[in-house]
């Protein structure tokens, strides 16, 4: 029987008991965001208001451009110095390229990899399945390029979305307008269950890439196709998923305040180097470890969404409750 309790259930006890898996966990957060990169995009913009957020994320794409633009002139401009200069910032951007890509593969090939543990492990029921870390990195590398293009994919539309509704914010904000109010809540309207729509259809395309095998075209024609048969259902996951997230957040920042920041302000007072030192990488250690168990969490949650919905047996609670009436 399907029920929203017993998928977080059994994808706790997935992040918990197979504890390697956070390894994965850990490189799939820089992409995946604890599985909620487009939540959190939807959280922030409500925190700081329609117009600050409108203002902020464009300001932030100029400077995205303006950095690239200095980057290009400072290559053009690098010809003009010896060779030895030359060599050696040509060195050291190599260097930093191959350790970019080197994290950009780790963070894909993880997603892939979770996503390919969790059905491993749902499939395998109640057993206490033997994963082999290779072979999971072997799976998530396989699948490479086309879960890499998803994520290209989701935060391209998603910036895409953004930038349609920060342009008329900025320019109405410059004339008073009576219905400001009014397009504000409009926009937002559309802006949120586009965002989310589109987080949940690229959701389960990884899914068909890593458990069906695929490809990137026909992954998201079937994702579309059962986010339109199940959107409801989809819908309601995500917030639970989303509240479990916020509130996981919450209870970690409290953790901090209240057991290392206390000490770090201490050893600032007093100049206590290693204090402070040690403060910092007991609070980072914390946020890295609970930002893995939950992109594991989440990516599992998902990935059993996903099977349920792929065998016919997702019902949305309003669903239900309309029908008993």
């Amino acid at each position: 029987m399907f029920s929203y309790r017993l998928i977080i259930k059994q994808a706790i006890n997935i992040a918990w008991r197979y504890k390697y898996l956070w390894m994965f966990g850990i490189f799939a957060s820089i992409v995946a965001a604890s599985g909620s990169f487009e939540y959190q995009l939807i959280s922030n913009n409500f925190q700081m208001g329609a117009l600050e957020s409108s203002y902020y994320f464009l300001g932030s794409i100029i400077n995205v451009l303006e950095t690239f633009a200095l980057f290009i002139l400072g290559i053009a401009n690098l010809f003009t110095f010896d060779i030895l200069t030359i060599i050696n910032t040509l060195t050291v951007i190599v260097i930093v390229s191959a350790l970019l890509i080197a994290f950009i593969w780790l963070a894909i090939s993880s997603q892939g990899a979770l996503v390919e543990a969790a059905q491993k492990i749902i499939n395998g029921k109640k057993k206490l399945v033997k994963l082999s870390f290779r072979e999971l990195m072997t799976a998530g590398h396989k699948k490479f390029w086309p879960v890499l293009g998803l994520n290209i994919l989701i935060k391209l539309a998603i910036t895409l979305i953004l930038a349609i509704i920060s342009v008329p914010f900025i320019l109405l904000a410059s004339k008073y307008s009576a219905s400001l109010t009014l397009i504000y809540t409009l926009t937002f309207i559309l802006f949120v269950p586009l965002t989310i729509a589109c987080s949940l259809i690229i959701k389960y395309a990884i899914a068909y890439i890593i458990i069906d095998k695929e490809g990137l075209v026909s992954a998201l024609k079937k994702s579309w196709f059962m986010f339109q048969h199940n959107w409801l259902v989809s819908l309601e996951m995500g917030i639970i998923l989303f509240l479990i997230n916020f509130f996981a957040g919450f209870i970690l920042i409290i953790l901090l305040s209240v057991i290392i920041f206390p000490y770090f302000i201490f050893a600032v007072d007093y100049g206590v180097i290693w204090l402070i030192i040690t403060s910092a990488l007991i609070a980072l250690a914390l946020i890295i470890v609970a930002g893995s168990f939950l992109t594991t969490f989440q990516i599992s949650a998902w990935t059993n969404m996903f099977l349920e919905l792929k065998n016919g047996n997702g019902q949305a609670k309003l669903e239900r409750v309309f029908r008993k009436k």
